[in-house]
């Protein structure tokens, strides 16, 4: 009994895991990529934080965070943290981060630019980097580009200085044989065929190098899922401690059944 419940709180931590990390579907860019969260790297988050108040919170706010608590928890000394990325000298550290957007922000974009608080709750944070990698030239829109992700997003490419020029192109790929392999023609040539969709970055026309750019969206992805739930660190850190306590009453349970089972014999 002991070890059924035991296996019965073990699948909980699981399946809660698996639930809250699952993303929304990526659309036209097939299946979303994936992106493991590391709210134990600092650097990464900070460097998240900075990207998201430079590129991101003129229009997006985050409602439910403060100042204050995001500087603590992301170990950045308060002076540096309002000097550096608090440009609205009368903000406070306890003040709510609910942007400067103004209220008809929805007749300039046709819809009002969310909050993004709890993003990475509801899309996912594989969906969330897959997104911000996923703009495209499309002439027929508003701002010029389009996402495989989020098709017709009315989001404007805020990154693209740094990304450069993404446009769909077509490539030739090989067609998959039966056994799954490549198909072949009767003289043992590959056979290709032309598909489109591919995702490429015009060489020299954005500032960094895709490697580069990925590594930015990773690190503002990841401050989203800070965000998103501040205390998600720390719950997981002790979840663990909660599993050993678990194996070791459960260890001792059972040499104490054993030891009282002696006496019936």
């Amino acid at each position: 009994m002991k070890i059924s419940l035991f296996s019965i709180i073990i699948l909980f931590f699981y399946t809660s895991s698996a639930f809250t990390a699952e993303g929304g579907p990526c659309k036209d860019y097939g299946e979303c990529d994936k992106f493991k969260y590391s709210l134990n790297d600092y650097e990464s988050l900070q460097r998240g934080a900075s990207t998201y108040i430079n590129y991101c919170y003129g229009c997006h706010s985050l409602q439910y965070s403060r100042w204050g608590r995001i500087a603590k928890d992301l170990q950045i000394p308060e002076d540096v943290f309002f000097e550096n990325l608090v440009f609205d000298k009368t903000i406070k550290p306890g003040d709510l981060m609910v942007g400067a957007m103004p209220d008809n922000s929805e007749n300039w974009f046709g819809v009002a630019p969310p909050d993004l608080t709890l993003v990475s709750r509801y899309k996912g944070d594989d969906w969330i980097y897959s997104y911000l990698r996923a703009y495209y030239e499309d002439a027929s829109k508003q701002y010029g580009v389009n996402n495989l992700v989020y098709p017709g997003t009315a989001m404007p490419n805020v990154l693209l200085s740094l990304q450069g020029n993404q446009r769909l192109v077509c490539k030739n790929v090989s067609l998959v044989a039966d056994n799954g392999g490549e198909k072949r023609d009767e003289f043992g040539n590959t056979i290709f065929k032309e598909k489109c969709g591919f995702l490429e970055v015009d060489e020299g026309s954005g500032e960094l190098t895709k490697e580069e750019f990925d590594k930015v969206i990773y690190d503002l992805t990841n401050f989203l899922v800070y965000v998103g739930e501040p205390s998600k660190a720390v719950r997981e850190r002790i979840g663990w401690y909660v599993v050993f306590y678990f194996l070791i009453f459960t260890a001792l349970a059972s040499l104490l059944y054993r030891e009282y089972h002696k006496d019936y014999h």
